[in-house]
């Protein structure tokens, strides 16, 4: 796919890139810094395939050529775009490229339009090559604010360099230059250095220097990092500070990417249920992954906690893990006993083909076992019904009570009887002892049809 026209494009940029270059070191070092401080609008994202055009904001850009395509995809691919500005008659061409410590992966024109490509795929399984890119439009400034930019990028010169690649356990070294570059002397100047999430300062120290520059003259700093880990990372600009004549002005060194190579290992440790009950079975899962872009040789090892009793899989494991690979590890245990169990962190210890190596832990965590619950029957609910009033009883009986005969003793007789009225004792044939006789009689023949048990008196003369 690299044809001659490319090749020969290729060569005229390279030539151009370099004069451009010595022209702007030389000539128009101000125009070079005012780039750095420019404020970016959102970004807008276009995919370009190869051949098409797309115009963003006023600005037609179109993928030319792009690199070599090979059997799979590489990472350092590049695509040459050119940029045409359609209201006026301005021209601009550019090679870019990602994860190439030769090719840049932005280009900014004419201090007002940013370009910069995050990805390209080429292969000669694809129907065409293509790129994403980002397009950024300078943001328009105040006049005072503008003027004090252009102030201080035509009076102090800022230069931040370090290394493009370390391995982990190695040092970036970062080094600062700052020239005055006109004859005024300032004092106090401050320069205030950000240290990034997953870096440390290696020796550690004081890095928010204050200093006083003389005109026309130079000052170094330096100072080393170290990574905590593998990857690709942003290593943030540093901020310079000075006041003259009442006025504060800031300036900004460029941003760079740090590549650090190495395995990144790290381990996660997880059980179910985390609430369990007596005699239940646990079961624990260990996660080990390797984030980092060189293999490990790595053992992973896992206790059985106190107080429970493992029933199946296995707590340990032996080999190389690859990068971005994982391995999990699972077994079950018994809960034997009430109360808190703490469940110890698993521990993976590592080391590489370079010889750097460590430890790495889980967290620990706390399972709560209860007693376990024996279910007990509810009795049925019992309907009581409310006893009735006693004028109720009086005055009527329910139709479904059952007569029940009463009896009667000699002595309730007897007390009936004394009970009368007198004038009942004084009518004719009529005496107490006959009145006795009677209901006697009458009480005993009731008895005796209701089968109950009679009731005698002996007689007995007087």
């Amino acid at each position: 796919m690299k044809t001659d026209k490319f090749v020969h494009l290729l060569a005229i940029f390279a030539v151009f890139t370099i004069f451009a270059t010595s022209v702007a070191m030389c000539i128009d070092i101000a125009t070079a810094q005012i780039e750095e401080d420019i404020e970016w609008l959102d970004a807008e994202e276009y995919t370009l395939y190869w051949g098409d055009q797309v115009n963003a904001s006023g600005y037609l850009i179109e993928s030319l050529e792009y690199s070599t395509p090979r059997y799979s995809d590489v990472p350092d691919d590049y695509v040459l775009l050119s940029i045409l500005m359609t209201n006026t008659s301005k021209s601009w061409s550019t090679i870019l490229s990602v994860n190439n410590s030769n090719i840049p992966g932005y280009d900014v024109f004419d201090n007002k339009f940013k370009l910069e490509v995050v990805d390209i795929v080429t292969g000669i399984n694809i129907p065409s090559p293509y790129s994403k890119i980002k397009v950024y439009l300078a943001k328009e400034l105040p006049p005072e604010e503008y003027l004090k930019r252009t102030w201080i990028n035509t009076t102090i010169s800022m230069e931040k360099t370090a290394g493009y690649e370390i391995y982990i356990d190695e040092r970036a070294y970062v080094e600062i230059v700052v020239e005055n570059l006109k004859d005024i002397h300032f004092e106090d100047v401050k320069l205030n250095v950000t240290i990034p999430n997953n870096f440390v300062l290696d020796p550690d120290g004081d890095i928010g220097w204050t200093f006083d520059l003389d005109g026309k003259s130079k000052s170094t700093f330096r100072y080393s990092i170290k990574s905590t880990r593998a990857g690709n990372f942003t290593i943030p600009a540093t901020e310079l500070m000075l006041t003259h004549l009442g006025i504060t002005y800031y300036k900004y060194t460029n941003s760079f990417q740090l590549i650090v190579h190495g395995p990144t290992i790290n381990i996660t440790k997880s059980a179910v249920p985390l609430n369990a009950k007596l005699n239940d079975v646990l079961n624990i899962t260990i996660d080990v992954g390797n984030e980092g872009d060189r293999a490990a040789h790595v053992k992973i090892s896992d206790e059985i906690p106190a107080g429970t009793t493992k029933i199946s899989g296995e707590t340990s494991a032996d080999m190389v893990l690859q990068p971005s690979s994982n391995y999990t590890m699972q077994y079950s245990i018994k809960m034997d006993r009430i109360g808190d169990i703490i469940i110890p962190s698993a521990k993976v210890v590592f080391l590489d083909a370079k010889g750097y190596g460590g430890t790495v832990e889980s967290k620990k965590m706390i399972i709560s076992v209860m007693e376990e619950l024996v279910a007990v029957e509810e009795p049925m609910p019992v309907e009581v019904k409310p006893e009735p009033l006693q004028d109720d009883l009086e005055t009527s009986q329910p139709a479904t009570q059952p007569d029940v005969p009463v009896v009667e003793t000699e002595q309730s007789l007897v007390d009936k009887v004394k009970s009368l009225p007198s004038k009942a004792m004084e009518l004719p044939g009529f005496s107490a002892l006959g009145l006795v006789f009677a209901i006697l009689s009458a009480g005993a023949v009731a008895g005796a049809r209701a089968g109950i048990t009679k009731v005698s008196i002996d007689k007995r003369k007087k």
